[in-house]
């Protein structure tokens, strides 16, 4: 298993969710550094401490493990998501305009 790649996930569910780390951790009754340490990939976790983050963050337990090239894609989606966050709809597409304009000048 690689625990750098499952921290990285973690991390960004977490964002996503608005979520600190102290937050996290209050919710699994672990500490901030052991959050921090997961989310780095310096540290191994217990299969239920894994699904007890997954039910916090949203995420399945099949989801949090998959290492397949839909995790990158799903890796962009939740950093777009984040991006998005607090933004209003206007800026928002704007945003998507400037990135089609991209897309369409870079074929």
């Amino acid at each position: 298993m690689n625990y750098r790649l499952l921290g990285e996930k973690i991390k960004r569910l977490r964002r996503n969710k608005g979520l600190t780390q102290e937050a996290l951790a209050e919710k699994t009754n672990l500490t901030p550094s052991y959050i921090g340490q997961i989310e780095r990939g310096e540290r191994k976790l217990s299969v239920e401490t894994l699904v007890q983050i997954g039910n916090i963050l949203g995420a399945s337990f099949d989801y949090l493990l998959q290492s397949d090239p839909r995790a990158k894609y799903d890796s962009a989606l939740d950093e777009l998501a984040a991006a998005f966050r607090g933004r209003t709809q206007n800026e928002i597409k704007m945003i998507i305009e400037v990135g089609r304009t991209i897309f369409k000048h870079s074929k």
